[in-house]
């Protein structure tokens, strides 16, 4: 999210979503973006299982270089993942950029995980991803993207957002391989934003998610 925050912003916001129908297995998210003289940032913590199994990410990121259409993002990370067998923690680093390619098309190349410190417990993959935006016709936004990290295969995602009013949008998109179908929609008012997004695996069934943002 955070290259696509506007300068001067700040905001609080929440997300929680149902993997598959897997209600034990429910994800919830908060952060805080805003910015230090210029410098777009952003704080989020995510925690993601049950009482059994969880996983817990606390992320700090911030865009310390911009000049020429070019901004770069790295991001700090500490992670930790218990289990009954006991906890064990790690910490990693990302980085994005994003490149306006020209005046509507724009791209951003993030690397999640560019280092993560292993344990006996904990394996890491390294995730490239690659989105590109267009705003290039009235109403409608364009997103293309493949993401592939260091065990599975490519995975290639495509989607198109439609905004009639300033207020609301909806979307919908589809990944290849793993099938998902994708669709979504939000709504602004004074300051906050509600969203609801949905997909369909053609195995899994379906996820949900639903989030809150206000911004100040």
């Amino acid at each position: 999210m955070v290259p696509f925050i506007p300068v001067g912003s700040s905001g609080v916001g929440a997300c929680y979503m149902v993997p598959f129908g897997l209600s034990e297995l429910s994800m919830q998210e908060a952060f805080y973006y805003g910015s230090v003289k210029n410098i777009p940032f952003m704080i989020s913590g995510v925690n993601f299982g049950n009482s059994d199994y969880s996983e817990n990410t606390f992320r700090i990121s911030a865009a310390v270089y911009s000049k020429a259409g070019i901004e770069i993002f790295p991001a700090v990370k500490y992670m930790n993942m218990n289990t009954v067998l006991g906890s064990e923690s790690s910490f990693g680093f990302d980085i994005s950029a994003k490149y306006l390619l020209y005046e509507k098309l724009s791209t951003v190349l993030s690397v999640v995980n560019i280092y993560a410190y292993e344990t006996d417990n904990i394996d890491i993959p390294m995730t490239m991803i690659l989105n590109f935006e267009f705003k290039g016709v009235e109403y409608f936004n364009l997103y293309t993207g493949i993401e592939k990290d260091s065990r599975n295969e490519a995975i290639f995602k495509t989607g198109l957002e439609y905004v009639p009013f300033a207020f609301f949008s909806a979307s919908a998109g589809y990944n290849f391989d793993p099938e998902l179908i994708t669709a979504g929609f939000s709504l602004e008012y004074k300051g906050f934003m509600f969203s609801y997004g949905m997909s369909y695996h053609f195995e899994l069934d379906y996820s949900h998610s639903f989030g809150i943002v206000y911004e100040f």
